[in-house]
């Protein structure tokens, strides 16, 4: 992979990781969870830009140690998670949010691919958990292995 970063690339897996983002945030979106398109694709385009930036750097100051740049985002993407997840409900403890928990650190990961100029590894990624979040949810449904709580129950 070369180095020479051009803006029409620099323009392009940004662009990429926007529509990507928004893609899988939209069905986070209709299922009304609190992380929506514009919270994914922001997150996917900050991941695309942490990667930029690292080759970018690797680049200017003679440094290939780009995995510390990958490991720093998966890292960050634990506490963005935790606090998805963990909710309290008068005296009992809820774990709700662990699909969009666990979405998140997927786009994240599928930004840092764009990133690193990973497109149709991306595209792939990106429809297949677009369809995991779809389909799978379906047939969790349908069998009965998911029980469908309401959220405003889990609000009050």
């Amino acid at each position: 992979m070369s180095n020479d970063l051009t803006i029409w690339d620099f323009t392009l897996r940004i662009s990429v990781s926007l529509i990507v983002g928004a893609l899988i945030g939209l069905e986070r979106q209709f299922r009304n969870r609190h992380a929506g398109m514009r919270t994914f694709a922001i997150l996917c385009m900050s991941s695309t830009m942490i990667a930029l930036i690292g080759i970018i750097a690797s680049d200017r100051f003679d440094n290939s140690n780009l995995s510390s740049v990958v490991v720093a985002i998966i890292l960050s993407m634990g506490f963005l998670g935790a606090g998805v997840i963990y909710r309290e409900k008068k005296t009992m403890v809820i774990i709700h949010g662990l699909t969009t928990s666990t979405t998140l650190l997927q786009t994240a990961i599928i930004g840092i691919a764009i990133g690193l100029g990973l497109l149709i590894h991306a595209f792939i990624a990106s429809l297949l958990t677009i369809l995991i979040l779809v389909i799978l949810r379906g047939i969790e449904l349908k069998t009965g292995l998911k029980k469908n709580i309401p959220e405003a129950e889990l609000r009050e």
